[in-house]
């Protein structure tokens, strides 16, 4: 597969993205995540729960009914009143977000700060800062065809200042791509959790593996693509290049024939995402480069609220 890379005699792009952390944490606060309940873990944390349950919080007082456990019974309001009384508590919940990053080297296609690895970088980093903000814990792994990081879940402003640092300086030592690489790692965490994939998708992945992962987890794929992936422009020669292979080739853009083969094969690279999402049985959702992140994840879990609010 070839992409439009760069044009003869243009640097190459950076390796990995910029990211403006003070920016990403102004704009995070405003995401709001909307998981689903077998995600959630029993954990103290900021969730809770939209029925009482055990935790830190205390909700009410009220009187013994059958069937309350008695280890709750208040015995200082019991003896005062003269009949049982039993506490409630609010049960505060917490779940673990894992953000898979690709790294290969067709993610560094696009204009500088707007490659599709800015953008990957740039909506990891929002998710891992909404996600701790509210208390919760973030694991990253930056994926190539191999884990390149691997930064366990912790929480905490200090694993947040790790996260970003690791979205920005990680090198990596492929160029090509197997997300599934991913999911040796995932499998070793024996909590739920939301994973959220970041990629172009534009290697082929294997669906049974998915599938066995989104029965536990909560998946997100989230496909980063640029427009000049998708059209041709009409610009005459255009040296094209492998990004994962080498090999270069150079294409007449004035051909309208030419232009509308590329226009399908990308409509058909499209196809086959929605294919494998399905057949994954995994959220899938798209995100262009010319679109800022925060738009994109903000409508991405609305869209997953108001799906999962329909009776």
């Amino acid at each position: 597969m070839f992409w439009p890379f760069r044009r003869r005699g243009t640097p190459e792009p950076p390796p990995r993205p910029s990211v403006d952390a003070a920016s990403i944490v102004r704009r995070a606060r405003r995401l709001r995540f909307r998981i689903r309940p077998e995600t959630v873990l029993q954990l103290a944390g900021a969730y809770h729960g939209a029925r009482p349950g055990v935790g830190l919080t205390f909700a009410e007082l009220r009187a013994y009914e059958p069937g309350d456990d008695v280890r709750h019974i208040d015995w200082n309001v019991t003896a005062r009143l003269g009949k049982p009384f039993v506490r409630r508590f609010v049960e505060e919940r917490s779940f673990v977000l894992w953000l898979i990053v690709d790294a290969s080297a067709s993610m560094r296609f696009g204009r500088e700060s707007q490659t599709k690895a800015d953008r990957a970088a740039q909506a990891a980093a929002l998710l891992a800062t909404a996600a701790i903000h509210n208390g919760d814990r973030v694991g990253l792994l930056i994926v190539s065809d191999r884990i390149e990081l691997d930064l366990p879940p912790a929480g905490g402003v200090r694993h947040l200042s790790q996260v970003v640092r690791a979205l920005v300086a990680t090198p990596t030592t492929s160029r090509k791509t197997q997300l599934h690489a991913a999911l040796t790692r995932i499998r070793r965490s024996s909590r739920r959790a939301m994973v959220v994939v970041l990629s172009d998708f534009e290697s082929e992945e294997p669906i049974g593996l998915w599938r066995r992962a989104s029965r536990r987890h909560d998946v997100i794929a989230v496909r980063i693509v640029h427009p000049l992936e998708e059209r041709l422009p009409d610009v005459g020669l255009l040296m094209l290049e492998a990004a994962e292979q080498s090999g270069r080739m150079v294409v007449d853009t004035h051909s309208l024939r030419r232009r509308r083969s590329y226009a399908r094969q990308a409509d058909e690279r499209e196809q086959a995402f929605v294919r494998w999402c399905i057949g994954a049985a995994i959220d899938g959702f798209r995100m262009s480069t010319e679109t800022e992140p925060l738009q994109t994840l903000m409508e991405l879990f609305a869209r997953r609220a108001a799906r999962r609010s329909k009776p």
